[in-house]
């Protein structure tokens, strides 16, 4: 595929990833083709392209192999589509460890659609490593998502955010109004607000999902709400709430497996509360399962299919 002409079109409100390097591995989206000419998306850039490009909506990634005077070479990588082929195949193109660490912390960022440069993938895995196994799922989940917001570049913002979002000792408010400050580098991006709530045996957050199109807690409804409760006797539960086509469609995370008989018996009264609200709930899913961070739900879909590609940018 020959692509000629790079125009970048970033948004007046966004920072752009203008250093694309050799090393990285991009994810391309094809926005539209019409009279021969294409636009593209890399790194949150866009691009006016020609050649032989798939028909949109089409995604795909690709190695930088050289960044000329206007021009990027992207290789094609060979491999499978499968999504788990296709991250070890990128893992030994980026010279990484194959394992299934690896895989997790390349999930996290092709979820997210970072380049996945290796210099950035290598702090990331070393930021981890006197991490006890244990924790370091969670800690990959919250630290490549810092990656996507306009904090990135300041180490203190940074710990403050990810102290808070992983409920270290040292967390403070600080990183909660460090997160309500931060906005995302890339389109299309949704907005996460933090609150907090505490009561007489009960505290927890909310977390507020809204449209990137919109300002923080501005839309009439929000593409999620999730809740974090904490009780003695229940311990941590997670209720994610998303609207569906006849109402809301409840997700609860408990957090042991006899919990879960409890909260279906529960879930009619959970119909009612909301009912008085104004909201129908159209579908309610209990499971027992730890979750550490908000990160680890946000965007709960598959990523989009590895098709490999031969292209000059």
């Amino acid at each position: 595929m020959q692509i000629s002409g790079i125009f970048l079109r970033p948004g007046t409100e966004l920072q752009p990833l203008n250093s694309l390097q050799p090393g990285q591995m991009v994810q391309v989206e094809v926005l539209r083709v019409e009279n021969g000419l294409a636009a593209v998306r890399i790194g949150g850039q866009t691009f006016t392209a020609t050649g032989e490009i798939p028909s949109p909506p089409a995604t795909f990634w690709a190695l930088v192999r050289e960044v000329a005077a206007g021009t990027l070479h992207l290789q094609h990588i060979t491999g499978t589509p499968d999504q788990n082929a296709a991250l070890t195949t990128m893992a030994k193109v980026l010279g990484m460890p194959a394992g299934p660490e690896t895989t997790k912390l390349l999930q996290e960022m092709v979820k997210w659609q970072l380049p996945l440069d290796r210099s950035l993938v290598e702090m990331l895995f070393s930021a981890a490593r006197d991490l006890p196994p244990r924790e370091r799922a969670a800690f990959w989940a919250a630290r490549v998502w810092l990656e996507t917001l306009d904090l990135r570049f300041d180490p203190g913002k940074v710990k403050q955010a990810l102290d808070y979002l992983l409920g270290s000792k040292e967390a403070t408010p600080r990183g909660q109004e460090v997160l309500n400050q931060a906005v995302p580098i890339f389109p299309n991006q949704e907005m996460v607000s933090f609150f907090t709530f505490r009561g007489k045996g009960i505290h927890g957050e909310l977390y507020m999902v809204d449209s990137r199109a919109g300002k923080k807690g501005k839309q009439d409804l929000p593409l999620a709400l999730v809740v974090r409760v904490e009780t003695p006797v229940l311990g941590e539960t997670w209720v994610y709430l998303t609207p569906g086509k006849e109402g809301l469609t409840a997700r609860v995370a408990v957090a042991e497996e006899n919990f879960i008989s409890l909260f279906k018996k529960a879930a009619g009264e959970l119909r009612d509360r909301l009912a008085a609200l104004g909201y129908s709930i159209d579908d309610i899913q209990v499971t027992a399962r730890k979750i550490s961070c908000i990160c680890e739900l946000l965007r709960p879909h598959e990523p989009p299919p590895y098709r490999p590609v031969n292209a000059l940018v």
